[in-house]
Formats: C-alpha cells, structure tokens, sequence
C-alpha cells in the first residue's frame, strides 16, 4: 500500500475508525481484518485508525492488539498510515503498548483518559498524561488525546498545561461527543495550537475541518471524502449511483438508520450485509448485541439505503 503521509506530519483527510471482524471465538480474525483494509486501500483509503472507539479498542489486550498491527504492517500497511487506540488505566500497560508499536513504525497514538476512577481532578488528569510521556521517553512521537465525552474527558485545563509543556508530541484533540457545541468549543480553546479532530460525521459541514476520523467511512468513505472536500460548495450536481443527490443527505439516512441500536453493533451488521460474510456482525463483550428484530428491521432499512459501489 502506497504511504500517503510523513511521521512528521499531523493527521490530515479522512482517517478511518476502522472496525474488527471477529472469529466465532470473539478472537481478531486477522484475515478478514486485513481483507477490510485491502478493499478501502483500493478505493483510495489508506489512513486507518486501529483499536479506536468504533473497533472496541477497549475490549483487546495489548498482545492482541500487537498481534494484529504486526500482521497488517506485515502485509503492506505503512505504520505511518495507522494511528493506534491506546485505552487503560495503567500506564505501564499503555507505554508498554506504545513502545512496542513505535518499534514496528508507528508513530501516531490516539490515548483515551483514564476511565476507571471517575471523576478526577485535573491534576490526576495531567499526572497521568506527564508520568506517560516520561516512561515513553521517546521525541518523535504524536499524542492525540480521545475525549470520550462525559465525565471521562480531560479539562481543557489539563489539555491546556500539557500543550504548553510538550506541544512537540500533544498534536490533537479528537472530540467523540456527538454535539457540535462541544467540539466547537474545543476549537476556539485551542485554535492554532493543537488539531480539534472531530467523529460525528453529521456535524462536518458545520464545523468544515480539515480532518475526521469517522467509523461510518468502513461503509461509505467516499460520500465523507465529497463532503470534506467540498464544503461550502453547492453540491446539487447528481453523483452516479447515489440514491440521494446530496452526500451530506446520504450521511443523515445512515445515521438514521443507526439511531437507537448499539453503533458499533449495527455498524458491523450492515458491513456484513455490504461483504455478504455474517462473521461481521459479531462483536465482543461488554458491546451490546442486536436481537433478531432489531437485525431484521436493520437489515430491511440497509436494503433501502440502496449502498452503491462508489459509495
């Protein structure tokens, strides 16, 4: 796979919050993940968040996590086109996994808050942080911190002392909160000093940036990659195959039809339906499964979404 972008650069475009097709045994099915990546390669897609939100990061041990990395990297990924979700309490776990990936190539670490002792003051926060950048102790590395929204989110006084003592590795904030509001805060707080990434794909035309990382381009990357390359600009022109003319149209229905089941579940019902490979739908413990009335009424709404190839 062709390297489209630097270590030294900052995420730009569109990266995808890829998710993890799982074996009956809820073990990473390794192939079928690397198939995945393959198949949004050929389409022009290259920048794959790894163990994000969307791939329940959360839910996999470090050496499952390595395991993966090793087998994609292995076969063609360039490291610096993956961003690693780092997601635990522990420090020593977290610069264990930091450290064994970036001797793989990978540079770029998307790390979630501490979440288990909740709340924590702003210096628990910040502590956490600084004694994590110590024990990594490397100079070439980028910090993207993952607020989850809620209680878990790092203050924006935290955020704020880390950027002035190690603006060199802290590059971005990435906002998972779905309102526009929040991210939108987070921006004039911290414009010109670190990237505010957002990941709720219905709020791009408003907040018009320069990078996402969305779960929803696994399915539909090429509708995100019109709408963040064309904002602002009227979009009434027909784009052959879609069912709906406007792109940021086509992003409502999808979301619409996700609306009050688990996302990552009915996220990975309806790639099984685009891959026509159940294996997709399985999803590992604490996520919530889908019953078979709410798979059946997912699977009739999918249908009519009518994805097109060149979606």
């Amino acid at each position: 796979m062709e390297n489209v972008s630097t270590a030294s650069s900052k995420l730009c475009g569109i990266w995808i919050d890829i998710l993890n097709p799982l074996q009956p045994d809820l073990n990473i099915d390794e192939k079928r993940l690397l198939a995945h990546l393959r198949n949004l390669s050929a389409k022009g897609f290259e920048r794959f968040v790894l163990f994000g939100y969307g791939g329940e990061g959360a839910s996999f041990t470090n050496n499952e996590k390595l395991s993966a990395l090793q087998r994609v990297i292995s076969e063609g990924v360039e490291p610096s086109n993956i961003c690693l979700g780092i997601n635990t309490s522990a420090i020593v776990d977290a610069v264990t996994l930091i450290s064994k990936a970036y001797e793989k190539g990978v540079k770029r670490f998307l790390v979630t808050p501490p979440l288990y002792y909740q709340p924590l003051v702003n210096e628990s926060i910040t502590d956490y942080f600084e004694h994590l950048l110590k024990r990594v102790g490397l100079a070439d590395w980028q910090l993207y911190i993952h607020q989850l929204g809620g209680a878990a989110d790092a203050p924006e006084a935290s955020l704020a002392e880390l950027y002035r003592s190690h603006a060199e590795i802290f590059c971005g904030i990435v906002d998972q909160d779905t309102h526009v509001n929040h991210t939108m805060d987070l921006v004039k707080s911290f414009s010109g000093q670190v990237l505010v990434i957002p990941t709720h794909e219905a709020n791009i035309q408003i907040l018009r940036p320069n990078t996402v990382i969305s779960v929803m381009a696994n399915l539909i990357p090429n509708v995100l990659k019109h709408v963040l390359e064309n904002q602002g600009v009227s979009q009434a022109i027909k784009i052959t195959g879609m069912k709906i003319r406007q792109p940021d149209e086509r992003i409502s229905e999808l979301q619409k039809i996700m609306t009050n089941y688990p996302a990552t579940a009915a996220m990975k019902l309806l790639l099984s339906q685009h891959y026509r490979q159940s294996e997709w739908e399985l999803v590992r413990p604490p996520q919530g499964k889908l019953g078979n009335d709410a798979k059946e009424s997912l699977i009739k709404a999918f249908k009519s979404f009518n994805l097109a190839a060149n979606e």
